[in-house]
Parts: structure tokens; sequence; C-alpha cells
């Protein structure tokens, strides 16, 4: 049998230049060991390369102070108080060394985000585990004794031209070893002016919103025309009718901003008869007549967002539709389906503890409750961090 191996244009092709540099050669056979240590049979043969070169680029990130990693885990820790998704760090565990809890998260991050079809990937699966610590003895000489890539040093904090603005960008956005997973199915089809709109990364961050954390001084990058979007302009029309919808909403609920309808003739009849909206097919939804289980919310400023089967799964003490039986087998997917759920109804739900019954297995699953908000900003992108 052939020996599989990575090869110099494979590396580069996750980094930001196309010129072989000084320290690629050790990072390439890194990359070969670490292929040769891998024994993750259920990943397709292409997806165990493209761990072994991201495994590869943590331990460059990491000895050549590139800071995508520490960027990473300082955002995980300002958004949920710990460094990493999923387990608990050790004592001996270091932000600026390499760790195994890293490379376990590597591991799970590419499976998960992997182009082939499969189900969601447990975090916590043995042979995550046991890869993981396969990694480690590679990892910890690596990180000893690895060169330093020189041409990554000071890389976020500078740029000569508008065109290597865009180059740098454009590497950020979807072809490093930390934003290339998530970006697999997209990238292809994002315009580069949609990139800027575009959340990339294990946490669905913005590209500003990494050069911000990325470069000692951050205010060079506002010279990228369109890098920091501003919110459009709502017409003050829209916003008076916004006003009014919430208005009539509370009104209606004692001042509550979720409604639960069991089905469409009561969506309808909402729409009508609370909001005062026109009894025809422009303004009663009968797209959705087929449906039930509908939630509304509604925001002063936003106005009124709709959900449909989805009720059921919502563990709300004033939803009179939650059914714990079927939330057990559903409520899963409202962190992990795009549009299912709209982003400000997951927020809300996640925020007040409502989807008790997510779990993978069907069964109480601490981990999903733990992380639900990491698991969907993970895993929706988009679809979690838009309006």
């Amino acid at each position: 049998m052939k020996k599989s191996i990575l090869y110099p244009k494979e590396w580069l092709a996750i980094h930001p230049y196309t010129a072989v540099r000084p320290s690629d050669a050790y990072y390439v056979t890194l990359a070969n060991e670490l292929l040769a240590a891998c024994t993750l049979t259920e990943l397709p043969e292409p997806f165990r390369r493209k761990l072994c070169l991201y495994v590869a680029a943590y331990v460059e990130d990491v000895v050549s102070g590139l800071g995508l990693w520490r960027c990473f885990t300082k955002e995980h820790t300002a958004l949920y108080g710990k460094p990493l998704p999923f387990r608990k760090v050790p004592a001996d565990w270091l932000s600026d060394e390499v760790n195994e809890e890293d490379v376990a998260f590597l591991i799970w991050n590419t499976w998960q985000k992997a182009t082939f079809s499969h189900g969601f990937v447990s975090p916590l699966h043995p042979d995550i585990i046991r890869q993981a610590a396969a990694f480690r003895p590679l990892v910890e000489r690596a990180y000893e004794e690895a060169p330093e890539n020189e041409a990554l040093a000071g890389f976020w904090d500078t740029f000569a031209t508008k065109e290597e603005a865009e180059r740098k960008l454009t590497w950020l956005f979807g072809h490093t070893y930390l934003t290339e997973p998530s970006m697999q199915p997209y990238i292809a089809h994002v315009a580069p002016h949609d990139r800027f709109i575009v959340p990339t990364g294990p946490l669905a961050l913005f590209l500003h919103e990494w050069t911000d954390r990325l470069a000692a001084d951050p205010s060079r990058w506002k010279e990228v025309e369109g890098l920091y979007t501003s919110e459009p302009e709502v017409p003050e029309r829209v916003k008076e009718q916004n006003r009014r919808n919430y208005e009539l909403f509370t009104a209606h609920t004692q001042g509550r901003e979720v409604a639960y309808l069991p089905d469409y003739e009561a969506l309808r009849g909402f729409l009508t008869g609370v909001l005062q909206w026109p009894d025809d097919d422009n303004h009663t939804l009968p797209q959705f007549r087929a449906h039930r289980n509908f939630v509304l919310l509604v925001n002063r400023e936003k106005g009124i967002l709709l959900a449909k089967d989805v009720a059921a799964c919502i563990a709300d003490p004033d939803n009179p539709l939650y059914r714990p039986e079927e939330a057990r087998r559903k409520a899963f997917r409202l962190l992990t389906e795009e549009m299912l759920c709209p982003p400000d109804l997951l927020h809300r739900c996640i925020a007040n503890g409502w989807l008790p019954d997510a779990s993978l297995s069907g069964e109480a699953d601490s981990w999903v409750q733990e992380n639900a908000d990491f698991i969907a900003r993970h895993t929706l992108l988009y679809y979690y961090r838009g309006d």
C-alpha cells in the first residue's frame, strides 16, 4: 500500500504566500508525522490530510506569534468564561504553549465542519480523545524545536498597500487553519465585498472583529473600505409601524414579547385581530398554512419575527405548547439547523435556559447545555450572528 504523503503545495495552500519559506520544510515534515499517527478512519482521507496540516499550522501559529489561536481562546474566555468549549482545561494548560486540549478541539472542529455527509460529531467522541493523545508528543516536541516563521511575525499589524490588505483579509476569511473549516461550503460563492458581512471561524467573528483583536493597533484597518460596516438606516415609516406592532402585541400579552400559537388559524387570527393587519393574503402569510407550533417574537425597533414548527421545543414557563417528549427529539436542531430558529429568538431561548431538552443522544447531555450558545454560534455562523 502506497504511503500517503503531504506535499509543500498543500502546506502553502493554507498560507498567505506562494513561495516556500525557510521554516516550511520543518512544518511539512511535522504534518507528515502527524498523518502517519492519524488513525481517524471515520474521517475520509482528504480531511485527515487537512487535519494534519491544520495541527501543524496551529503549532506554527503558537511558535511564530501569528495570534489566531490566542485570539480564539481569549475571545472564547470573554464570551464564556473559559478558554475552550466542552472540556475543562487542566491546571497545566498554558495559553502560550501547545496543549492536548487545543489539539482535541482542532480535531473536532475539522471533523464537524468536514464537507462529507455525517451527523453532529460529539466533541467527547472517544476517537477524538485518543487521537489528541496520540498527537500530543509530536506537537510538544515540535513546540520545543520548531523554527519561527518570520513571515508571520507582526502579520496583522500593518500592510503596505490596499492590495496587501485585501490578500491578508482573503486569507483570514477562509484559508487559515482556523477559518477554512467553517468556510469550506461557502467560500466559492462569497463575493469579495460579502466577506465583510459573513462571520467566519469557530466563534463566527466578522473580519473586522478578527482584525480588532489580532492587530496591535487596529486603527490602520479602518482604512479598508467596507471592512467596518454600518447598520442600514431604517425608514421612519417602518420604525413607526414597528413601534405600533410592539404596543399592540404587548398590550395583548400583558407585556410579554413572545407569543405561542398552535396552528395557522391562530396565527392568522393574531395578525388580523391583535396586530390589526389587513385580512388578505398579502398580510396573513398563507404560505405557512401547512405549518403549526408558531412562535412570534416582537422587538420595538426590529418589529416582529416568526418561527414555525418549533414551539413544542421551547420550555418557556408561559408556553402552553411546550412538549418535553417532542423537545427531546427536536430541540437540538434549533442549535444546529440553519433558518429553523431566527437568531433573536434563539439567543433568547439560550439565555433564558428554554432549551433544556436539547441533546445529541436523546438523553441528558450536560455538555450541550453548558455549551449551547457556542454550538449555535459555531454551527450556524451567519444564521446565529445575522438579523
